[in-house]
């Protein structure tokens, strides 16, 4: 009986192994695809199209992000004749109005800024802010598209996103941000490796960006957009909700990818890691994908310390088995984390951006942030589970459903963080 017991204690501990092996090549082969799918945008040639359609190009701001100027300016150097810079504020004292000032005195007559009139209090202040200016869209604009504050859009990327628009069986396209920051912390360092794990989910199921996105605007009514955001948390979520229900397609679009050279602390990051993911509850299927996700995770990460743990009271061949799934695990998620930067570099080179950001301070900070983030992320897994209130930008939240959210209280944008110029705005 005892020699049974061992047996099956040993077996277990082999198919553990085989399990990690398995799942950690079927994350390695999706961020393969991935990488695969960068390196073959960043080096398609595509004609562009001589004909296309009047655009809006949607910015709501609140706080000014710190490299917003430059990237505001950016949207003037567009390989694109029609289009028009609607920018709105909820404030007229935010700190964000003296950048857009200078860029209405650069372009007057294509920049157009506002003040937000109907502050609902069923939605967070973003969502409300874009419905309020789509729905004051003249008809002649045919396409929407929209920009987060911390983006830096390249020369071609308003073309690059509304050229498959006239596809229609395309309902929106979208691309990503892609952290390269510019100062070497922990809390940059963990974000950055978060984002290399949630960029491949993202594009394996199909969720949309909207810090960089374009819809046509007869979608946008179709789909019942505009009221979907008036009672969301998440402009992401929503847009997720109604394509899908809609039966359209989302397509990735990987050269318009964001860089983002924004700094961030650990004690920051934790609290913005969580409202991503509580945002994730409010798309269809989104936290069950979350969920999936974390289980193999935490296969990978606990099951091998467990049998190590076991193993170092005299059982050698279930100690050595542990650390052959970990030290698999570890090797395979930095393995895919650089492949995934060596696609990201050969699309922001294409797109003129310098993306070389790893020093010799990374270089030491790469496995260990590696292993912070997994800890990090199951802290802020469970914290998003139990949370019923987020503040977003000093604006708290109360989530009373999936589509039920309260305005707690609200009040003009007020930095926090003096001095750091290029820490993120949270």
């Amino acid at each position: 009986m005892i020699l049974i017991a061992i047996t099956n204690v040993h077996l277990a501990a082999y198919l553990t192994v085989g399990l990690v092996i398995c799942l950690t090549v079927s994350q390695g082969f999706f961020a393969m695809l991935y990488t695969r799918t960068l390196l073959a945008a960043a080096k398609r040639l595509r004609e562009p199209q001589s004909q296309l359609p009047k655009a809006a190009v949607v910015l709501s701001l609140r706080g000014s992000d710190p490299f917003l100027l430059t990237s505001m300016s950016a949207l003037l150097e567009q390989d694109y004749d029609d289009f028009t810079l609607f920018v709105i504020v909820d404030s007229p004292n935010d700190s964000a109005w003296p950048d857009v000032r200078r860029l209405e005195a650069m372009a007057p007559e294509r920049v157009k800024s506002q003040v937000l009139r109907n502050r609902l209090e069923t939605c967070s202040l973003k969502c409300c802010a874009l419905a309020e200016v789509t729905e004051q869209l003249d008809a002649s604009y045919e396409v929407v598209v929209y920009l987060d504050g911390d983006a830096a859009p390249h020369r071609r990327w308003l073309r690059e996103l509304v050229e498959p628009l006239s596809d229609k069986s395309i309902g929106v396209t979208t691309g990503n941000r892609w952290y390269t920051p510019s100062q070497i912390t922990w809390g940059a360092m963990v974000r950055y490796f978060w984002n290399a794990g949630a960029v491949v989910q993202v594009w394996l199921n199909g969720i949309l960006w909207a810090g960089s996105m374009a819809l046509r605007r007869d979608t946008i009514d179709k789909i019942g957009l505009i009221n979907a955001w008036r009672c969301s948390l998440s402009v992401d979520g929503a847009g997720v909700r109604q394509i899908r229900r809609a039966r359209l397609k989302t397509l990735f679009v990987p050269t318009v990818i964001m860089p983002n050279r924004e700094d961030i602390s650990i004690s920051q990051f934790i609290p913005w890691s969580e409202r991503q993911l509580v945002a994730a509850k409010s798309s269809e299927s989104g936290w069950v994908l979350v969920l999936l996700h974390a289980f193999t995770i935490a296969v990978c990460v606990f099951a091998p310390v467990a049998m190590i743990a076991l193993g170092a009271r005299g059982d050698r061949e279930m100690y050595w088995a542990g650390w052959i799934a970990l030290m698999c695990y570890w090797i395979g998620a930095a393995a895919s984390s650089v492949a995934i930067e060596l696609g990201m570099q050969q699309v922001l080179r294409r797109n003129g951006v310098n993306s070389k950001w790893m020093s010799l301070k990374g270089l030491l900070y790469f496995f260990p942030s590696i292993v912070l983030c997994h800890f990090v992320y199951f802290r802020t897994l469970i914290g998003a589970h139990y949370r019923t209130r987020v503040s977003w930008r000093g604006v708290e939240y109360q989530l009373l459903g999936t589509n039920d959210v309260r305005m707690v209280s609200y009040r003009p944008y007020q930095s926090s963080i003096e001095g750091q110029d290029v820490q993120s705005v949270v």
